[in-house]
């Protein structure tokens, strides 16, 4: 499997490709990142600079795709991050890189999942469809024997689409990068049910 290159499609037939940023993304993420939801329910610097988005493109996010490129890339390690550009193709008006998807290493084939997405495609499925897609490579291609989801209290949106590809809430916790704030977590762990389809579909055992 090429991980480079994902695709997957929404409910509504929108097609959404899966790829590493590139440096001319930088500009885009900048403006993106500028959204307030975006900075209040993710872990993103705030105030986000120009030089935040570079930072991000150019420095953290080459760095699990370099070891995926020369072979080295496992999810049994604590290790970076592999980070996709959540991509609509074509020349519609909903076109263009809108969000960030990445598995954070964990340690002992556990990875941690987390996402934004731009608000103007917010609603239209596209962050369901491609976590429905990561958490099938996850498990079938990476090996990952868990993953998991956290979130602060009170994001419901990203509740919801946890909720909707299978997860299943661990209650409140708290976490080092949020400080003393409570979050949601929750586990799919292999075996369990990958809801990404009308039927939904197995992950493998």
């Amino acid at each position: 499997m090429n991980l480079r290159q994902l695709s997957t499609e929404t409910r509504g037939g929108l097609r959404v490709e899966l790829a590493p940023f590139r440096p001319d993304d930088i500009d885009r993420v900048y403006w993106l990142c500028q959204d307030p939801e975006i900075q209040r329910w993710t872990t993103v610097p705030t105030p986000y600079h120009r030089e935040d988005a570079q930072r991000f493109v150019t420095e953290y996010v080459p760095t699990a795709w370099r070891e995926v490129d020369d072979g080295t890339f496992s999810a049994e390690p604590v290790g970076a991050e592999l980070v996709w550009a959540v991509r609509v193709p074509g020349d519609g008006p909903t076109a263009g890189l809108w969000g960030s998807l990445g598995l954070k290493r964990l340690g002992q084939r556990r990875l941690e999942i987390g996402w934004w997405l731009g608000a103007d495609v917010r609603g239209m499925g596209i962050m369901r469809a491609s976590v429905a897609k990561v958490l099938a490579v996850a498990f079938d291609a990476l090996g990952a024997s868990e993953i998991w989801w956290y979130a602060m209290e009170g994001n419901e949106p990203s509740a919801r689409v946890a909720q909707r590809t299978g997860f299943a809430f661990t209650g409140l916790t708290t976490l080092p990068m949020h400080g003393d704030k409570p979050v949601w977590g929750a586990v799919l762990r292999r075996g369990g049910r990958l809801m990404f389809g009308p039927g939904g579909a197995r992950i493998p055992s």
